[in-house]
């Protein structure tokens, strides 16, 4: 055999060896979209900021070292698209959401990121409102402000709310907030360890929130979801990753870091009445 034929021939053999190799495999991206809800994840100067922000990028650190996967972008996007998004999407992770019936076959559930216990606040320069239960202020005429296809707002429609005329849509706790002080409604749902930093961090006076009632049967725990058609393996990776490092006190830790860095930096040394 001539020398050019000996060449040609290890080119061909080396070529059919190396393509006979499994090439690595490139991590999987996962797209992370969430609403901005101090101080649980809140966008800090262009970087994702709070408890559970951080506990779930040091949950994709140790998912790292046994599943090829990496962060392909963190969007902070209203709650109606955010979950729009993570139920058509593939490889989409969204917290921090509740757990409900009718979106329990929408998702591949992980774990548990944040206890989660809403009040109706009203200000405490109106008249009071006096009520036993939510289902009273049906009887109310009162405007109520309510995320636009959040839990909440899906709970007062099934109390029958929405054919009274009185729930306001909005878009987020903020803009609540701001029509609260403002006078463009009545009464506003907000997380019970939240609602005075948060009016503060408005530049409004914490300290005029005052509770109406607690909403009993929306008080659970929120948690951290992949979109339907993400892979289960990795789903499951994520769920044992999850509950190993909560079990260590990390979530713990950096729960009670974050709400007092929040209740700080929004209100100085107020202190909540709320716990």
């Amino acid at each position: 055999m001539k020398a050019d034929h000996w060449n040609g021939f290890w080119v061909g053999l080396l070529i059919l060896l190396f393509s006979a190799v499994p090439a690595a495999s490139a991590p999987k991206e996962i797209k992370i979209v969430t609403q901005s809800f101090a101080p649980l994840q809140w966008e800090n100067n262009g970087t994702p900021d709070g408890y559970v922000a951080d506990y779930m990028m040091a949950v994709f650190d140790r998912v790292g070292d046994r599943f090829p996967v990496k962060v392909g972008s963190f969007e902070f996007m209203p709650w109606k698209r955010a979950m729009l998004t993570a139920s058509t999407e593939p490889d989409v992770m969204l917290f921090s959401v509740s757990r409900m019936p009718e979106r329990e076959d929408r998702f591949h559930w992980l774990g548990e990121v944040s206890p989660y216990g809403q009040y109706l606040f009203q200000r405490r320069t109106k008249p009071e409102i006096v009520v036993e239960s939510v289902e009273d202020l049906l009887d109310l005429e009162l405007k109520i402000g309510v995320q636009d296809g959040g839990s909440t707002h899906a709970y007062l429609k099934k109390l029958g709310f929405e054919a009274t005329g009185n729930l306001v849509p909005i878009t987020d706790y903020r803009q609540g907030i701001r029509m609260l002080y403002l006078d463009r409604i009545d009464v506003l749902p907000l997380t019970g360890f939240l609602a005075q930093a948060s009016s503060c961090k408005q530049g409004f006076d914490g300290s005029q929130l005052k509770p109406v009632v607690f909403i009993d049967d929306l008080a659970k725990p929120l948690w951290a979801v992949f979109s339907k058609e993400t892979d289960p393996e990795l789903a499951e990776v994520f769920r044992e990753e999850m509950a190993s490092l909560k079990e260590t006190g990390y979530l713990d830790d950096l729960t009670k870091h974050h709400r007092a860095k929040w209740q700080e930096l929004a209100c100085g040394n107020q202190r909540t009445e709320l716990q």
